[in-house]
């Protein structure tokens, strides 16, 4: 069965893991006495945001004094078992947590959280606060410049390559999942992260059985149902940067006509980006995944552009 006859398609599957800080909400979380405390140690703030599978909230680290961000997994589990080994949360964990990498959100740790009769639990990843938007939102405001996706698709490109050197594959490469981090950068236009290992793939975890990324950023192969790889997250990637300069999707409308279109031919890339640009886009959305270029070349290909 390819992607195609899955019924039921899953538009947005994620949880984005920041936004904008709010110093004065921030503030507050330390005042309330009230204020649910996860694992003992975690102070709820106010709801980031949210997803099928997880909601983010901020919160204050009372041991360190620390603003992190909570990614609360809305599935419960029996609290006498282990987290089921294909379940988001346990790739977050064995996947995600173990990444160091600038253009990577840093996971801090992890926990289980009791609901209120105890006899079943909540899954949670602590990971760093950014001081930013994700691209999902930055976009919906207006398409980005040719210098800001030069720097963050560059990037993301780098923080692939630090995956697929390790035979991971993000799998679920959106707008939605990118990060801007602008207090890291305050003279510049902020550095991209990457964040939402939910259905990553590695030597231990294979794709999901029931679903596959996020319809509108699938690659070719996978709408067939075929295998994801690097090369998919490339095509994905490539689709996010034509996003960037456009302030459109590439393959817009529902889920399912967006997919087909995908099978039928490459994406338009309009006159009005530059042809050094359309040259990398079409390379990276090359219908066939041995003419893609690795996540290392994307980062040389880029740099080139910003010449």
């Amino acid at each position: 069965m390819t992607t195609l006859d899955v019924s039921a398609v899953r538009a947005d599957r994620g949880a984005g893991c920041s936004s904008m800080a709010q110093p004065g909400a921030v503030l507050s979380i330390a005042a309330q006495p009230g204020a649910v405390v996860l694992g003992g140690r975690y102070r709820l703030g106010g709801r980031l945001g949210g997803g099928s599978e997880a909601y983010v909230n901020e919160a204050l680290d009372l041991h360190t004094g620390k603003h992190v961000a909570i990614k609360i997994f809305r599935g419960t589990e029996p609290a006498t078992t282990d987290p089921v080994k294909d379940s988001p949360f346990r790739r977050e964990v064995d996947i995600h947590s173990r990444l160091r990498h600038q253009n990577i959100v840093a996971v801090l740790g992890s926990g289980t959280t009791a609901d209120e009769d105890s006899q079943r639990r909540r899954n949670f990843l602590v990971m760093d606060l950014m001081d930013g938007s994700d691209l999902r939102s930055i976009l919906h405001e207006q398409p980005a410049s040719p210098e800001q996706t030069v720097v963050w698709m560059s990037g993301i490109a780098k923080a692939l390559t630090h995956l697929h050197r390790r035979r991971i594959v993000h799998n679920d490469i959106k707008p939605g999942n990118i990060l801007v981090d602008f207090h890291a950068d305050p003279e510049g236009p902020g550095i991209a992260k990457l964040t939402d290992f939910g259905i990553a793939i590695d030597g231990r975890h294979s794709a999901p059985k029931s679903s596959s990324g996020t319809p509108h950023y699938l690659s070719p192969e996978e709408v067939r149902g075929g295998t994801s790889t690097s090369a998919s997250d490339i095509y994905s990637l490539g689709l996010v940067a034509l996003e960037c300069l456009t302030g459109t999707k590439a393959f817009p409308g529902p889920p399912l006509e967006s997919m087909v279109a995908r099978t039928l031919g490459e994406p338009r890339i309009p006159g009005t980006v530059r042809r050094r640009w359309s040259m990398v886009l079409h390379a990276m959305t090359d219908p066939d995944p041995a003419g893609r270029p690795s996540a290392s070349q994307v980062v040389g290909m880029l740099r080139r552009l910003s010449w």
